[in-house]
C-alpha cells in the first residue's frame, strides 16, 4: 500500500537529479551562455550540488506529501528544458552558428596593440562609454582599439559614419542591451559592411549628436544606449570574425580592459 503512494515523491526526486544533471550539462558541453553570464557559474554549479543532494536525499526518504499533480509539474520541467535544449540546437544549426561561435571562448589578447606605430589600448564598448560619459581624466584622449558589429542607415551614410555596436549581458537576454558609439572613418575611407564585425583603431572625439542621429541605433531598440556626446574618430578598421555571439560580458574600470 505504501509504494504507489510514494511513487509520486520518487518522480519528484528523480526529476531534481535531472535538472541537476541537465545544468551540469549546460555548464560543461551545453549552451549555458546563451541563458546566464558566464560570470555566475560558480553559482550555477553549487546549484548542481544541492539539486543533487535534494533529489538524492529525496529517493531515499520520498516526500509524504508528494502528489500526482505536483510530480507532474516536476515532469513538464524537465520536458521544457529537454525541448528547449534542443530547439536551441537545431535553431543555431540551421542559422549556420558554428561551434566556435556557440562556445563563446576566446584567447586572452595583450591589454594593448601597436599598429602603424601607434600603441592603442583594447578596450570594449561599454567600458569605452563609461569612459565617455564621466569624461575620465586621462583616459578621453587615449587611442583605442575597440571591436562591435557595424550597423549602417542612409543617414549616417551621409554624415561618413555608422554605428559600432555589442550586446552588453549583465545577468540574462531579458536584460541584454546594446552599446554603441558613432564612428567616423578617416574622409575618404570606404565604410564597413553592415552587420561585419570590425576593430576599430582610433580615438574619441566631442561631438554632440541630436537626438534623432543618437537613436539611430538597433532598429529603434528601445534597449539601446548610443554615446550621445562622443564619436569615435577611427584611424582604421580591421574586420575579423566575431568572437562567439559578441556579447560583452564584463566590464573593468582599469587595463586590462575587458576587450
Amino acid at each position: 500500500m505504501n509504494a504507489p503512494r510514494r511513487l509520486p515523491g520518487y518522480v519528484e526526486a528523480l526529476c531534481l537529479l535531472a535538472l541537476a544533471g541537465f545544468l551540469g550539462y549546460l555548464l560543461t558541453a551545453g549552451n549555458y551562455w546563451m541563458y546566464l553570464n558566464p560570470r555566475f557559474r560558480a553559482i550555477s554549479w553549487g546549484c548542481v550540488a544541492v539539486l543533487a543532494g535534494l533529489g538524492a536525499y529525496s529517493l531515499a526518504r520520498p516526500p509524504a506529501g508528494a502528489t500526482w499533480p505536483r510530480a507532474g509539474l516536476y515532469v513538464l520541467v524537465i520536458a521544457l528544458c529537454l525541448v528547449s535544449e534542443l530547439g536551441l540546437d537545431r535553431w543555431m544549426r540551421n542559422a549556420g552558428v558554428d561551434a566556435t561561435a556557440q562556445s563563446g571562448q576566446e584567447e586572452a589578447l595583450p591589454s594593448r596593440v601597436r599598429r602603424e606605430g601607434v600603441e592603442y589600448v583594447r578596450i570594449n564598448l561599454g567600458e569605452l562609454y563609461d569612459i565617455a560619459a564621466r569624461e575620465l581624466q586621462g583616459k578621453t584622449g587615449l587611442p583605442y582599439a575597440v571591436r562591435g558589429f557595424v550597423r549602417r542607415s542612409p543617414e549616417m551614410d551621409a554624415r561618413g559614419e555608422f554605428l559600432l555596436y555589442r550586446t552588453a549581458l549583465y545577468c540574462c537576454f531579458a536584460d541584454a542591451t546594446a552599446v554603441g558609439f558613432r564612428v567616423r572613418p578617416e574622409k575618404g575611407a570606404p565604410l564597413p559592411e553592415a552587420g561585419a564585425w570590425v576593430v576599430a583603431y582610433g580615438r574619441l572625439a566631442r561631438d554632440k549628436a541630436d537626438a534623432q542621429a543618437a537613436e539611430e541605433s538597433l532598429g529603434g531598440s528601445a534597449f539601446s544606449s548610443v554615446q550621445p556626446d562622443w564619436a569615435f574618430l577611427a584611424r582604421d578598421l580591421e574586420p575579423e570574425q566575431a568572437p562567439g555571439m559578441g556579447m560583452m560580458y564584463e566590464w573593468r574600470s582599469e587595463e586590462p580592459y575587458a576587450f
